[in-house]
């Protein structure tokens, strides 16, 4: 089971095919309250089984569409490996779950689109950071949040190591390599007699090679990178980087023996006061703006302007929904008080969130008591 990531995010977004049915609950990485699981994700199921009835789809057609989430009730391995929480979606020709590293609420949601709200939170207030894990010996690319971590391929053609990239065999390599004493376990390189300047221009090229691969994988990607690595390439790194954010601290040492998850403890206090900052930044300039044509907190026009990719910056009330209909033709929203079970049924602070990710803006997620007005959503726009 992968854990949910930015771009899964956006691809969740685009299904816009009813009934999208989204399931969220708490699980349990141990104890006896894990033999509990199963039996609350079936209550969920069944819940889900009488929204559709009421909906008056088929008994035929709901049995179709839920097998593959029903399935999960006899995988002995799906259960065993879950942590905090399990979100999952399913609609018509689409099926995901995702491992949750923290608890969310029981909640099951039928609607024209999945309902993501509550995981928002992985990629908002909690930041959504990178790290490159490297060595002469080895690469890794991670994608981090405050409570996640997981690790992005590489393109097929990025030497990850510098053997790779010098294309060096491992007869060459034996005559070429030796360890050094207080490198942390790093390999340094020794040619046929370039000294230590052929030695340096032999790991740039690696490191630049290295660094094709990286604005591949991220393309488009602006998000801080931090560098993990030992100090004396930390800053050939970035002296051959073209990656438009390269973080200014660096998780020091040799990177090769820690795990994923050893890694986001690092790098999360590094980052974390950065993100702090920028949700004040936001809500600062929100203010600035409230009494022009530039910032709202009315929904119906950030909904209908995040639509259009207008919306720079949202924030919204993560304890807070509207629901409604968005009119794709016309713009327009109609808002209803709660739910109307019908194909139509639209999460409205959902939708304005993954335009604005889908456009190239930025979401933060904070409770009600923490929003700057009483809307349950803000908006600085673009133009």
């Amino acid at each position: 089971m992968e854990n949910l990531t930015l771009e899964q995010l956006k691809s969740l977004a685009q299904q816009q095919q009813a009934p999208s049915i989204s399931l969220y609950m708490p699980t349990h990485r141990a104890g006896p309250d894990m033999q509990q699981d199963p039996i609350r994700f079936k209550n969920l199921l069944r819940e889900v089984e009488r929204n559709l009835t009421e909906r008056d789809m088929k008994p035929r057609d709901i049995e179709a569409l839920l097998q593959p989430a029903q399935s999960l009730l006899e995988d002995i391995g799906f259960w065993r490996y879950l942590q905090d929480g399990l979100a999952l979606f399913l609609a018509p020709d689409d099926f995901r779950y995702y491992r949750l590293p923290f608890p969310v609420d029981e909640q099951v949601v039928v609607a024209q689109s999945y309902f993501v709200k509550p995981v928002l939170p992985l990629f908002t207030n909690n930041g959504h950071y990178y790290i490159l894990a490297f060595s002469q010996d080895g690469a890794r690319l991670f994608e981090g949040t405050r409570h996640t971590i997981g690790e992005i391929e590489l393109p097929e053609d990025t030497p990850t190591n510098l053997q790779e990239a010098l294309q060096i065999d491992d007869a060459q390599r034996e005559l070429q390599f030796h360890s050094t004493s207080g490198s942390g376990g790093d390999a340094m390189f020794h040619g046929h007699g370039g000294g230590d300047e052929a030695r340096k221009i032999w790991i740039e090229n690696y490191l630049n090679q290295l660094d094709n691969g990286v604005k591949k994988a991220l393309h488009g990607q602006t998000a801080p990178l931090i560098l993990a690595g030992v100090d004396y390439l930390l800053p050939l790194y970035r002296k051959v980087s073209e990656y438009p954010n390269v973080f200014e601290e660096s998780i020091t040492g040799s990177p090769d023996q820690l795990r994923a998850d050893e890694l986001q403890a690092q790098a999360w206090p590094l980052v974390e006061p950065l993100f702090r900052q920028d949700i004040e930044s936001v809500i600062e300039r929100y203010h600035q703006f409230a009494n022009t044509e530039q910032a709202s907190q009315i929904a119906d026009d950030i909904i209908t302007a995040a639509y259009h990719g207008r919306v720079d910056s949202l924030v919204i009330a993560v304890d807070s929904q509207l629901w409604g209909i968005f009119n794709h033709d016309t713009g327009s929203v109609t808002q209803y008080q709660k739910a109307q079970k019908n194909e139509q049924d639209l999460p409205l602070l959902d939708f304005a969130a993954m335009q604005t990710l889908q456009n190239g803006g930025t979401v933060y997620a904070l409770p009600q008591s923490e929003m700057p007005t009483d809307s349950p959503v803000i908006a600085i726009f673009r133009y």
